[in-house]
């Protein structure tokens, strides 16, 4: 499945290269995010657990934005983000805390509203585990030496959101999205599966480079 879905990535990109022969502008962009986490949970019987918590935490990324009249735009980036969840068991306390970076290939759709665009876009995303920690109680461990967690993640992103052109140079951009991990992060043999799961409201900027016809 991993190769599989690398095959999309570099799809993606050759993708994201065809349009960019024929675009209308390309933006540098730069935006941080809000991040409400959690895991999707199924146990070795194929029982979904639905006693995580949500995490909250944040992301950044430095990326392109490409804008075709058609209204066919392109992105890639690449970023921070921090996901996890929390969990009460048995009274007792179980957090995670992860650190990935994370690198984006999409695209999507922009409707022309003069100054203002909404638009949607689809992104699959692939990510390199840096930090992983998981606290019981008052103590913490680290996953990533014991080996409990898979260092690479991927998955796909949607987003729904709006530019507005402050100037011809200059835009702000503002989006809700969605991603779900399609990797099962768990190491362990035992039938257990784990996903990471995330919503995203971003705020960013896009800086305009070039403006072909």
């Amino acid at each position: 499945m991993k190769e599989n879905y690398i095959k999309v990535l570099l799809l993606s990109a050759v993708f994201f290269m065809y349009i960019n022969t024929s675009i209308a502008q390309s933006s540098i962009a730069i935006d941080a995010s809000q991040v409400i986490s959690t895991f999707s949970f199924e146990d070795n019987t194929g029982a979904k657990d639905k006693e995580y918590n949500a995490s909250y935490s944040g992301a950044y990324s430095l990326g392109y934005k490409y804008a075709h009249e058609s209204g066919i735009i392109g992105l890639a980036s690449l970023g921070m983000q921090k996901r996890g969840a929390t969990l009460i068991y048995d009274a007792i306390n179980y957090s995670w805390d992860l650190q990935y970076a994370n690198i984006k290939i999409g695209a999507g759709y922009a409707y022309n509203m003069g100054r203002l665009s909404p638009y949607l876009t689809v992104s699959p995303y692939l990510g390199y585990l840096l930090k992983a920690n998981q606290r019981i109680n008052n103590e913490d461990i680290d996953i990533i030496d014991s080996g409990s967690i898979e260092k690479i993640d991927f998955g796909v992103g949607t987003a729904i959101g709006a530019n507005f052109k402050i100037s011809d140079d200059i835009s702000t951009y503002v989006e809700y999205g969605y991603t779900m991990g399609l990797k099962n992060i768990e190491t362990s043999e035992n039938g257990q599966k784990a996903s990471n799961r995330a919503s995203l409201l971003t705020l960013g900027l896009a800086f305009s480079i070039t403006s072909l016809k």
